[in-house]
């Protein structure tokens, strides 16, 4: 039976503000649209599960994505996407959407569809665990979950050590480890997190235009995985899009040094244009000839 693939998040419109100054207004994003996109990239259509409005453009996904799953809000959740010099981002609500929970899934929300394997994107604190239990409850075998560092100072490790080890892909980002362990860098976060949860599958720190650092459980090395060289546009959404490509890897591999080369070439298109054009236009072919490009760059560390 092949398996089928969900991401749990939101549908968003972004209005950007770049660091040399200028914006775009009216994006159409939200991180479950990308990780799903990261999916579609190696032939999977995967479901969007999140609540979203009239005013956003879905019809340009129907042909890579499943979006049946997307409950019906009079309006859909608006961002501000501020850029930083080092890369960073912060996405702040805009007033009249400024409760999250309103604009995410619940754990019911698992009951309208199938799936063998699902990502949580970044969501409320407080929606993780009832998404995990639900997942867990209807079969599902494989969960990656992304994290949003803005609650991370309200919740202590042990907390997030509950989480951690509830999934199988806990994949956040640099600025997510920086939050949990502000003395660390992300090879360091990655060996803390790892005694937190020995038995997860893939432990991995997106770290933007520098790549990623992992470690697979019972591994005796780290893997260290650069970003493929790309012309970037964009890097909206290339984060969510890794874990997309990531889960799929793992889920047909097994391997989760095919599993990091399926995140990081489905990232690699994500950044290449503005919104997800780009990333909705790539193909498997692409996708392959990439991965074997970057599959020799691989390295490891000392966990």
């Amino acid at each position: 039976m092949t398996a089928s693939f969900a991401a749990f998040g939101n549908l968003s419109i972004d209005d950007l503000v770049f660091v040399d100054g200028s914006t775009r207004w009216g994006v159409p994003g939200g991180n479950a649209m990308y990780a799903a996109l990261g999916m579609a990239v190696w032939g999977e259509r995967a479901s969007i599960v999140a609540p979203v409005g009239p005013e956003y453009p879905l019809g340009p996904l129907a042909g890579r994505i499943d979006l049946s799953r997307c409950p019906a809000l009079p309006r859909t959740l608006r961002n501000w996407g501020l850029y930083e010099e080092d890369g960073s981002r912060h996405f702040v609500f805009r007033r009249e959407t400024r409760n999250w929970a309103d604009f995410s899934p619940a754990p019911s929300a698992v009951a309208t569809g199938r799936q063998d394997a699902a990502h949580i994107a970044p969501l409320p604190w407080q929606h993780y665990g009832g998404l995990v239990g639900a997942l867990r409850d209807s079969g599902t075998r494989l969960i990656s979950l992304d994290l949003d560092d803005r609650d991370l100072a309200k919740v202590g490790l042990d907390e997030v050590g509950a989480l951690l080890n509830s999934v199988d892909l806990f994949l956040p980002s640099r600025q997510d480890a920086e939050a949990l362990f502000p003395d660390a860098d992300p090879i360091e976060a990655v060996r803390r997190l790892r005694a937190i949860g020995p038995d997860v599958a893939l432990i991995a720190v997106k770290c933007g235009a520098d790549g990623v650092v992992a470690h697979a459980a019972g591994a005796r090395q780290g893997i260290r995985l650069p970003a493929l060289p790309v012309d970037v546009v964009d890097a909206t959404g290339a984060g969510d899009t890794f874990c997309g490509g990531t889960l799929v890897g793992l889920a047909r591999t097994g391997d989760p040094l095919e599993a990091l080369l399926f995140g990081a070439v489905a990232a690699s298109f994500c950044v290449e244009a503005l919104g997800s054009s780009r990333l909705a236009a790539a193909t498997p072919g692409e996708a392959r000839r990439r991965l074997d490009a970057l599959r020799a760059r691989a390295g490891t560390y000392p966990i």
